[in-house]
C-alpha cells in the first residue's frame, strides 16, 4: 500500500492554534497499476512537548485492509507537513 498524493487538501477555519483540520481526496496505490481515490479528513495536533499527533479518516470503503492504509497515510502526512506543504 502507497500513498500516491492528497488532493484537493483544504484547511478547515477552527479557532485553535495548536489543532489544525484538513480534508482531501488522498489517492492509494496497491498491487503495481491498481489505484484507488476516496476522500479523507486528518487532523494535526502538536503537543506541548513538540510532538504532533496525526488523525486520519477515509470517508469511503476501500479494496484494502484499512490499518496498512491508516499507517500509510500518516506516514504520508507526516512527510507533508516536515516539508511545509501543509
Amino acid at each position: 500500500m502507497k500513498v500516491l498524493t492528497i488532493k484537493d487538501i483544504t484547511k478547515k477555519n477552527i479557532p485553535l492554534s495548536y489543532r489544525n483540520e484538513f480534508k482531501g481526496s488522498a489517492v492509494f496505490e496497491y498491487i503495481p497499476q491498481k489505484q484507488e481515490e476516496s476522500p479523507v479528513e486528518f487532523t494535526l495536533e502538536h503537543s506541548a512537548s513538540g510532538d504532533i499527533d496525526i488523525s486520519v479518516k477515509i470517508l469511503n470503503k476501500i479494496n484494502y485492509p484499512l490499518l496498512p492504509a491508516i499507517k500509510s497515510l500518516k506516514a504520508h502526512i507526516r512527510n507533508l507537513e516536515k516539508q511545509g506543504k501543509l
